[in-house]
């Protein structure tokens, strides 16, 4: 088991999204993405994901609009992620890159009365953001982000629209795909050219007695379980609840709470209960999702800390 994270990570206090929009290219930008990236590696993160900063379907669609060779078609040369080529100076160990995915790009742009041919061309957009991150050697997994597929209900692809949507993204590293909600998780099976699913089933455990463990050995797919909550307004009010005590207004209390209620050994049990259920079949584990809203990078780095102890106590 690899250990990876989902990508979004917290601002340094004081940096909004709005400046990051104007000074995406600055060299203030990019220490600040540097500095985040090596927290998670410090941290202990095995396949750290360049820290995603900027809203996850405006980072892409607004590239793929501006530059478009064919209806939302990116021309190949601008399909850039420039996170990524600001951390690739800094490391040379594997590296794990998350590209929007086209079911999740399709409907905030167009809703959910999907048009084959848009949506197979934003499938072949999100394919060349990959193959140009794929440049950098170290690169050795992609991750394809649909939040809205399994948790928007008007969003009913049928096969054919799921093969269009990913059948494009074909490479020799590892592509997950992760998702929010694993009803479609069955119908991903069939599609050969995903090999990872992901599972958010830390805050949720019944998610994964929805994965039948002979389906993905029998269509040879492995899991990326998520072993830490990353839902902070949960853990923060489950640790009020407890003590009677407001964790927002104290940064010291934020990080106890999380450190309570995320501890090694909880995550340990996690790891344990998933393990047992799947072995070897686990590809990777990290947190449920990414870690955005956590209220700093100082809280952030700490649920990722707790992971490694939790995976280091599983495994000595």
């Amino acid at each position: 088991m690899i250990y990876d994270d989902i990508g979004s990570f917290p601002l340094p206090k004081g940096v909004t999204r709005e400046w990051v929009e104007k000074n995406v290219h600055s060299k203030e930008y990019e220490e600040i993405v540097q500095r985040a990236f090596l927290m998670k590696v410090n941290a202990g993160v095995e396949c750290p994901n360049y820290p995603q900063f900027r809203d996850m379907v405006k980072q892409f669609m607004e590239i793929i609009r501006n530059y478009q060779e064919d209806a939302y078609l990116v021309m190949k040369s601008e399909a850039k992620i420039v996170e990524l080529e600001y951390v690739v100076k800094i490391h040379s160990d594997p590296i794990r890159v998350c590209v929007t995915g086209p079911f999740e790009l399709y409907v905030k742009e167009f809703g959910t009365v999907i048009y084959d041919d848009v949506l197979e061309n934003l499938a072949k957009s999100v394919a060349r953001f990959v193959e140009n991150a794929l440049e950098y050697p170290n690169v050795e997994c992609v991750s394809l982000d649909e939040p809205s597929l399994g948790l928007n209900p008007d969003l009913q692809p049928t096969d054919e629209q799921l093969r269009l949507a990913f059948e494009h993204i074909d490479f020799d590293v590892d592509v997950q795909i992760h998702l929010h909600a694993p009803i479609f998780y069955e119908r991903l099976l069939e599609v050969e050219t995903i090999d990872v699913i992901g599972v958010e089933s830390a805050k949720d455990p019944s998610a994964l007695d929805i994965i039948d463990a002979e389906e993905l050995e029998s269509h040879e797919k492995k899991l990326r379980v998520g072993v830490a909550r990353s839902d902070i307004d949960g853990i923060i009010a489950e640790f009020n609840e407890r003590h009677g005590v407001n964790a927002w207004e104290n940064e010291e209390l934020i990080v106890r709470a999380i450190n309570e209620v995320e501890s090694p050994d909880v995550i340990k049990e996690r790891i344990e209960r998933a393990y047992d259920k799947f072995g070897d079949l686990i590809a990777y584990i990290g947190p449920d999702c990414g870690l955005f809203s956590f209220p700093s990078q100082e809280a952030a780095t700490a649920l990722l800390k707790n992971v490694r102890r939790a995976i280091d106590l599983w495994t000595t």
